[in-house]
Order: C-alpha cells, then sequence, then structure tokens
C-alpha cells in the first residue's frame, strides 16, 4: 500500500519534470501536500502537484494546512461512527463502498473481535497515508492492535506517530472536527496509560465536533479519567448519560460504555446493578463477537468477567483470558517504561484480579463472595501473588497494582 501512494523524491522529479532538489525544496516548504520525511528523504504522494503560490497564500491566510485545504475531510473510524444493526458488524465494513474506508472499518472490526493481527496488518499501510483521517485512524488501531500482539515498540511507534498528527493539528488552523479528534486522541492515551496530559484542551469543550460514535467513546474517556480521581460516581453518571442521551446506538461505543458502569458500580460494591450493565454489554456484543472490550478492561472490572462468563459463556471466558494474558502484558511494557511505574506483570488473570480487589480494601469472604471461590482459594491465591512480587502485607501491594 505504501509503495502504491508514495513516490520518492526522485520519482516525483521525474514525473514532474524538475530536479530532486526542487521536489525536496518544495517538501519542505509544504508544497507538496501530503509529503513526509523519513530520515534525510521525503516520501511524496503520487500524483501530488505543487501548490502554486496564490494557493500557499490562501492557505496562510486562512490558517489552515494544505492538508486539510485540499483534501475532504474522511470520516475516522467509520466502523466505530456506524450505527449498524447489532450482528451486522462485518457485513457494515465490507460494504463501504470507498476502498480505504473499507480497509480501515475491516481493521477495526477485527481490533475490536479481538483479532489484533488482522487488525494490524490492515492498518499498517495506512500509518503513512498523506490522508489526515486514514492516518488518525490506522495509527489508533494499531496502538491498541499491537499491544495485543505483544509488540510494544510498534504499539509505542503508533502512539508516538498519533502524538505527532495531534499536536500538528492543534497547533494549526485545522476544521474543528480535527482538532476535535486531536484533543479525544490526547486524551484517550493519557487516560488509558496513566500518563500526564499537559497543554491539550479540555475535552468536554470538544464533544460537539466529534461524530456520534466518537463522542459516545469520548464519554468513556472521560468516565474513565473519573474513575482514576477515584470519583465513582461521576464515572457512572457520566456513561449512563451517554448512553441515556444518545439519539442512536452506535454498538461498539455502547459497549464500552457499558462496560465503564460496570466499573464504577463494581467499586462502588453495587454487584447487581454492575451485572445488569455486563448483560446489556454483551447483549450488543456477542451478535458480532465483539471481546476487546473486556479484554482491555479486565483488570478495571475486578472479577465482573469471570463471574459473568463462566455461567453465561465459559468458552468465551476462556477466549477473553488469554488475548487479556497478551494484551495486558503488551500494556504493562508500554505502560511501565512510559509513566515509570512497575504494573505486576507476572500474576495470572485470577491473581491480579483477586490483587485489585484485595488492594482497594475488600475483606477476604468478600472477595471469595464476589468471585463465587472459596475462602481458602482465596488465600492460596494470595500467598501465590506475595511471593510472586516479593512482598508480605498489603500495604506493599499496592506500588504494583492498577490506579
Amino acid at each position: 500500500m505504501m509503495k502504491a501512494e508514495f513516490e520518492t523524491a526522485q520519482e516525483a522529479a521525474l514525473r514532474l519534470g524538475v530536479t530532486t532538489r526542487a521536489i525536496q525544496k518544495w517538501a519542505a516548504e509544504g508544497r507538496l501536500p501530503g509529503a513526509m520525511r523519513y530520515g534525510r528523504a521525503w516520501m511524496i504522494p503520487r500524483n501530488a502537484e505543487p501548490l502554486t503560490a496564490a494557493q500557499m497564500r490562501s492557505a496562510a491566510h486562512h490558517g489552515m494546512s494544505d492538508a486539510y485545504q485540499l483534501t475532504p475531510l474522511r470520516l475516522a473510524m467509520p466502523l466505530l461512527n456506524s450505527t449498524y444493526p447489532v450482528g451486522r458488524a462485518r457485513e457494515t465494513a465490507d460494504a463501504m463502498p470507498d476502498a480505504d474506508d473499507r480497509q480501515i472499518a475491516l481493521a477495526e472490526y477485527y481490533l475490536f473481535a479481538g483479532d489484533a493481527e488482522q487488525a494490524a496488518q490492515l492498518a499498517e499501510p495506512h500509518m503513512v497515508s498523506h490522508d489526515p483521517g486514514l492516518r488518525f485512524s490506522a495509527n489508533l488501531i494499531c496502538v491498541f492492535a499491537n499491544l495485543g500482539r505483544e509488540h510494544s515498540h510498534l504499539a509505542k511507534f503508533a502512539m508516538l506517530n498519533l502524538s505527532e498528527q495531534s499536536s500538528a493539528a492543534l497547533t494549526s488552523g485545522a476544521p474543528a472536527q480535527v482538532r476535535a479528534l486531536a484533543v479525544f486522541a490526547s486524551n484517550l492515551i493519557a487516560v488509558d496509560f496513566r500518563l500526564p496530559l499537559a497543554d491539550v484542551p479540555p475535552m468536554e469543550e470538544h464533544l460537539a465536533q466529534l461524530p456520534g460514535g466518537f463522542r459516545q467513546y469520548a464519554c468513556c474517556v472521560l468516565a474513565h479519567k473519573a474513575y482514576l480521581a477515584k470519583d465513582y460516581g461521576k464515572c457512572l453518571t457520566i456513561a449512563e448519560l451517554s448512553l441515556a442521551l444518545s439519539p442512536e446506538q452506535y454498538p461498539i461505543a455502547a459497549v464500552y460504555t457499558h462496560v465503564a458502569a460496570v466499573i464504577a458500580l463494581i467499586n462502588m460494591k453495587r454487584v447487581d446493578e454492575a451485572r445488569a450493565h455486563m448483560d446489556k454489554a454483551w447483549k450488543i456484543a456477542q451478535p458480532d463477537g465483539l471481546l476487546q472490550p473486556f479484554v482491555e478492561h479486565h483488570g478495571l472490572l475486578q472479577g465482573m468477567v469471570e463471574v459473568y462468563f463462566s455461567k453465561a459463556a465459559p468458552d468465551v471466558l476462556r477466549r477473553i483470558v488469554k488475548l487479556t494474558e497478551k494484551y495486558s502484558s503488551g500494556w504493562r511494557k508500554v505502560h511501565n517504561l512510559e509513566a515509570n511505574r512497575d504494573v505486576a506483570d507476572n500474576l495470572t488473570t485470577m491473581e491480579f484480579t483477586i490483587a485489585m480487589l484485595y488492594n482497594r480494601g475488600w475483606k477476604i469472604r468478600e472477595i471469595a463472595g464476589h468471585l463465587e471461590l472459596s475462602v481458602r482459594t482465596v488465600n492460596r491465591h494470595i500467598a501465590s501473588i506475595y511471593e510472586k512480587l516479593g512482598i508480605h502485607d498489603r500495604d506493599m501491594l499496592d506500588r504494583f497494582m492498577l490506579q
């Protein structure tokens, strides 16, 4: 794909009948829309024509980069932003008329269905696209797909690309929708990886500019942010208001929103209400096999995955646990390096769940009742947790757990 979309400066020079140095100069000046630097070399979009002086003056006058001035805005993450009938996610992706939209939508489908390999393979060619929407979608998908592949270095590369694109949008005269996506992406990465967020406008101010699916997904990020501040009531309120006020259902975003409500409720020990939201999340997710929301938030769900799926769908539970082990391994490698903090990486998913609950003040009998285990089994898991982490009491557990 990259070969088909881009050409070298030498190839562009031959096509346009100028010197290679002229192409390099035009690229550096922004006269070739979509040109990208790779080390010391330039990659030029095929069929790109140099902007005229008048076009350059017009772009500068309006404060807009040429990529946004001359390229129609493409809807990023088209499947996430689709109100498709539940059970028709793959069909909806396959039916998209534009080939690039179709490929991105299929990458989304595979990502949310837990097939990280397929998602990455489909998205990666668009990571360097001159189209802002394709580039944004591809890098966002590749952050999470590469965590699921345990390719943390590739996830970090996609994060860097996304950060650079977002920074460029926020410091240029990009359209409001593009700036809103940049704010959303910056918040998503910061919240998901527990990183500081600096010099980015509040996401609440940009919700109205986001497409419907992104708007609901952004509310999940705000709910997650409230959870990190231990404001579980606010987390629940954001999630439930988002569900109540969405005029249409965006199935992927809706699953994430119900999961956010579960996270809030389980921290408030309102287990029956948490189970009700799990029911709603799975009712939407099951027909399309959307497992990724449960994988991404397995630790924060604090046993609800095991409790719910062990009876409702034990085969699904086994797959979620397998996917979670790989995803969590990739996530911890990025988080531990970026945040300079060690989250435990040698516990089983059940041990991590018990450690999370125990660290949050749950009593052993409460944990046993919640997870439908015996007190002896819980005690055995806690002894194993202590041994693996090299600690000897609950006070020492905090530094190894998600906050």
